[in-house]
């Protein structure tokens, strides 16, 4: 069986061939400047089905936080992993927020008594009279 001798084997970056760039100030740029960090807490909704036992099962990526919101039962879950480390799973419950006072919706009346139609009645036609006698005395023409 022969062996491949790699003791003579020489980098072509040796000699300054297609050497890499170094961090270094080449051409007056600075490579050792800082950059700002980017947010590693990466927060992901997800819907599930389950309750609780589906959230515990739900896995997640280091450097990640899942919210996991059951409907059905109105809850959700918080789960992160710090490093590698499965954080502690958080439970919240859904609450609607209700106003100090709620509003009355008014539902309209379906039925009206003849004797309340017959006095809304008057009252229009009665209106509609001054209305037509005040045009006339103005000099205008009235609807009749």
């Amino acid at each position: 069986m022969a062996t491949t001798n790699y003791q003579n084997y020489q980098s072509p970056w040796l000699y300054g061939y297609n050497q890499p760039p170094t961090m270094s100030n080449q051409n007056g740029m600075n490579f050792n400047a800082q950059f700002p960090q980017q947010n590693t807490n990466n927060l992901m909704v997800v819907p599930i089905n389950g309750g609780e036992a589906t959230a515990n099962a739900y896995p997640v990526a280091s450097g990640n936080t899942v919210m996991l919101i059951d409907f059905e039962i109105g809850k959700f879950w918080l789960k992160s992993n710090v490093n590698g480390i499965p954080q502690r799973l958080r439970p919240f419950l859904f609450k609607e927020e209700l106003s100090e006072q709620p509003q009355q919706v008014r539902q309209p009346a379906t039925n009206v008594s003849r004797e309340e139609f017959d006095k809304l009645s008057m009252s229009v036609s009665s209106l509609s009279d001054n209305v037509n006698k005040l045009i006339a005395e103005l000099g205008g023409t009235t609807n009749e």
